[in-house]
């Protein structure tokens, strides 16, 4: 719920869609500050020869190779950039 006084009110009242304005407005905002993932796990393909990384260390120790379709290795140190 958002609280209006009258003058803001009586320009809101005027647009199209002012619910779907605030929240675009708010989505824009979300965005601003919303943190990028993180890709600090890894696992190893050893048929392959192929790396992936990723942002949990759940989904690094159970990824299975996109080529063979074999479990990778976790690889247990952290990556860090």
């Amino acid at each position: 719920m958002i609280t209006l006084d009258p003058t803001t009110w009586e320009f809101a009242s005027k647009m199209d869609n002012f619910s779907g304005w605030v929240r675009s407005k708010l989505m824009e905002e979300m965005a601003k500050v919303a943190k990028p993932k993180e890709f600090k796990f890894e696992s190893y393909c050893v048929r392959c020869d192929l790396w992936y990384k990723h942002t949990s260390a759940y989904d690094a120790k159970y990824n299975s190779c996109q080529e063979c379709d074999r479990m990778c290795d976790y690889m247990t140190a952290e990556v860090t950039e």
